[in-house]
């Protein structure tokens, strides 16, 4: 669990351009959905930015790690869901954090999202050698990821990290119900 929140992550993977970007560009940050939140190293600071989170992930251990740590911290807006599942919540963000390729089925997924967040923040590994990550050919790069999200979302793409893409997703189903 050391290196999702060693020195080397920090420095290619520092929290707070994905924080302002999210500031910046979430409109409403009532309800955010952390999936594979691992060990809170996005979810702490978000948490300060929403009224309520649901961070989810399959490693209990992790989330154990989590809960110390938000409980050092006075957090108490975060709810630990252990399991691979979206918690049945609307959300204004989902955000999937080095996640996308773990997925059995990532088109499913996003679908499934769409209908329950108003946008959808992919941040995952770049399809190119890296000092660390997955192997390659378990990655899913950013243009088979933005295809699989154009089904469901308006996409715009961010360079925030050197070996990371970014692609922050509106979902479309407002405006297939004319619009609020």
């Amino acid at each position: 669990m050391h290196h999702l929140h060693d020195e080397f992550r920090k420095r290619i993977q520092p929290v707070e351009p994905l924080v302002e970007l999210i500031r910046e560009r979430i409109p409403k940050k009532g309800i955010l959905v952390d999936f594979g939140a691992g060990t809170g190293y996005f979810t702490l600071p978000l948490a300060k930015l929403f009224r309520g989170v649901y961070a989810v992930d399959i490693n209990a251990e992790r989330l154990e790690y989590l809960r110390e740590r938000l409980k050092e911290e006075g957090i108490t807006n975060v709810t630990l869901i252990i399991g691979d599942e979206l918690p049945d919540v609307k959300a204004h963000l989902i955000l999937l954090s080095n996640v996308l390729h773990e997925l059995r089925e990532p088109e499913t997924f996003l679908r499934e999202a769409a209908e329950r967040a108003d946008y959808v923040l992919v941040l995952d590994w770049r399809k190119i050698p890296t000092p660390r990550g997955p192997p390659l050919e378990e990655r899913i790069s950013e243009e088979e990821a933005r295809k699989m999200m154009e089904k469901h979302f308006s996409v715009e793409a961010f360079s925030l990290y050197p070996y990371h893409y970014c692609l922050l997703g509106k979902s479309n189903r407002r405006r297939r119900r004319g619009g609020l």
